[in-house]
């Protein structure tokens, strides 16, 4: 039997946790293991956890970067990562994978989760169903309003330098609703909001990029999966995750988040880029951002250079928190 071990990752989100851990619960059958990684809340989740008695109270450190906490409910242990700092949710799952992979014999597959992802019934059971075709499984995230770009790419792009948009969800377009899709769709990018990774393509790929804060993290571990072990990346729509907090509609991206969606944008082109043309994409995207300002009579001097440092820190070995929310 496939023991399963769930990784959340958490921030100031303590109600949609509880609804995100309760169905996580009910899909392993209250037995396996579950880490939360919690990225310095401030919105009293620690409390609710202990106050719902589903972690303990008595910590130890870890690493120096985080305490740690153990619990069991009958046949099902939660580990609690509180970090001391907020690391972003690439930070927390570099340390929730490390977690987990110092306990590897404890599980047998690693199921991804946000804070606000919550699976449906029988997610987990449909995606083992595949179990031997594929080591990478991924459900479909969806909220109430079908967005196919919350979908996973069917083609992720990196040969085009003429793309702005390099991720292709063209595909999905086809079926008048979500039910008529394929039974299993090889896909080539996913979010850490639902896919189950096999134990051995964990160790095999180590973990997650620390230092990509938000958005990207997950891009970044789908295409290490791809480019360096060669491992196909499989959806299965029955399996469904459905996304609780999704973006509101036209909604003003803060500067600080628009940093770091532009920066490791840049960051994947310089990485993942298949030509040298796509490489030096960010060089020509960053002055186009320019004249677009300039075309607008609306030169903004903070965005010019929130804009800037994304496009010099994508290039550097360890990328810095330079914003924080």
């Amino acid at each position: 039997m496939d023991k399963i071990a769930v990784l959340i990752v958490t921030y100031n989100r303590k109600e949609l946790l509880l609804k995100v851990l309760n169905s996580a619960m009910s899909e392993l059958n209250y037995e396996g293991i579950i880490f939360i990684v919690d990225n310095n809340s401030t919105d009293g989740t620690e409390e609710l956890l202990t106050e719902r008695q589903l972690i303990s109270e008595e910590f130890e450190n870890f690493e120096d970067i985080a305490v740690l906490s153990e619990n069991r409910i009958n046949g099902l242990k939660i580990f609690y990562l509180r970090l001391k700092e907020n690391l972003g949710g690439s930070g927390g799952f570099h340390y929730g994978v490390k977690l987990a992979l110092e306990n590897e014999k404890k599980w047998d597959w690693l199921w991804f989760l946000d804070d606000d992802a919550m699976p449906e019934k029988g997610c987990l059971s449909e995606l083992l169903r595949y179990k031997d075709i594929s080591s990478v499984l991924i459900p479909l995230r969806y909220s109430e309003k079908i967005n196919y770009k919350e979908f996973p790419a069917i083609k992720f792009n990196l040969k085009n330098p003429f793309l702005i948009d390099i991720r292709d969800i063209e595909f999905y377009k086809k079926f008048e609703t979500i039910d008529e899709l394929p039974e299993v769709i090889e896909v080539e990018d996913f979010s850490f909001e639902g896919p189950l990774i096999k134990k051995n393509i964990v160790k095999k790929i180590g973990l997650p990029k620390k230092d990509i804060f938000i958005s990207g993290d997950d891009t970044d571990y789908a295409l290490r999966i791809r480019y360096y072990l060669g491992e196909k990346l499989n959806l299965i729509p029955k399996a469904r995750i459905k996304r609780l907090n999704p973006s509101a509609k036209n909604e003003k991206t803060p500067y600080w988040k628009e940093y770091y969606l532009n920066r490791n944008y840049y960051y994947t082109h310089f990485r993942y880029g298949e030509n040298m043309f796509v490489k030096f994409k960010p060089f020509f995207l960053f002055p186009g951002l320019l004249l677009k300002n300039f075309l607008k009579l609306n030169f903004d001097f903070k965005k010019f250079r929130i804009n800037f440092f994304a496009l010099i820190d994508s290039l550097r070995k360890e990328m810095p928190k330079r914003y924080l929310p």
